[in-house]
């Protein structure tokens, strides 16, 4: 019972975070430091008595991120880019836990991460000119390391047990769901990064995913679907 309580409280924090995203700038600050934080308890307790560390590790780094990108200035907004890293590095290490097999790996990680590499670096030419130049090559890295987080999880999701020519068996489908849920959530983060970057230094044109509403929507939502992916509800 306790874990779906702190997921309603997750839900609940959620969307007044979104809402504080509207102007309401003590809601804002209030809720966001509590996000991941709660689903590093709904993924402690509902992992017991064997909870997943290494993903309770990832979101308690993105939660301390999070908290870091709350300050002003570029060397918070560094800080939480480190943190969010190893938030990322923790993450493919929970992914790679998931293959049942290491056979091409290397081959099936560098094509699925060919889109992301592409975009990561479309996302830095089109932010060059307001990036700090000494922070042009760390948040390239930043953008490639979630992208093969993602390839990860997608390569997950490719390998998942329901996926092939035979007819797979209920709790084969709910394993494949879950990865589907999982990769999802990881191309909801990239985007909540890639929009993060161009709502900060993309220019002062207005557009709709340069917005506090969307980095936060598709954040919030990326995360609840990872988490729920590798740590089901039911």
């Amino acid at each position: 019972m306790l874990p779906y309580i702190f997921i309603l409280l997750f839900l609940a924090a959620a969307v007044l975070n979104l809402t504080g995203t509207k102007g309401h700038d003590r809601l804002f600050k209030a809720t966001k430091p509590v996000l991941l934080l709660l689903l590093c308890l709904y993924c402690l307790f509902r992992g017991l008595p064997k909870p997943d560390l290494l993903l309770i590790g990832a979101l308690f780094a993105c939660g301390v991120g999070d908290v870091l990108l709350m300050l002003k200035g570029d060397k918070w907004f560094v800080s939480g880019g480190v943190s969010f890293f190893i938030g990322h590095v923790l993450l493919i290490l929970v992914f790679a836990g998931r293959l049942d097999t290491y056979n091409n790996i290397f081959y099936g990680i560098s094509c699925l991460a060919i889109p992301y590499i592409i975009t990561a670096c479309v996302i830095m030419f089109i932010t060059r000119k307001n990036t700090p130049k000494a922070m042009i090559v760390p948040m390239l890295l930043y953008l490639l390391c979630n992208g093969i987080m993602n390839a990860f999880a997608l390569l997950c999701l490719i390998r998942s047990p329901a996926v092939g020519m035979r007819v797979p068996s209920a709790d084969e489908i709910r394993q494949t769901v879950c990865c589907a849920l999982s990769y999802a959530g990881a191309v909801l983060f990239f985007l909540s990064d890639c929009a993060l970057f161009l709502m900060r230094y993309g220019g002062d044109k207005k557009r709709f995913y340069k917005t506090d509403f969307f980095v936060m929507l598709t954040y919030i939502s990326g995360t609840f679907l990872i988490t729920v992916g590798l740590v089901p509800l039911w």
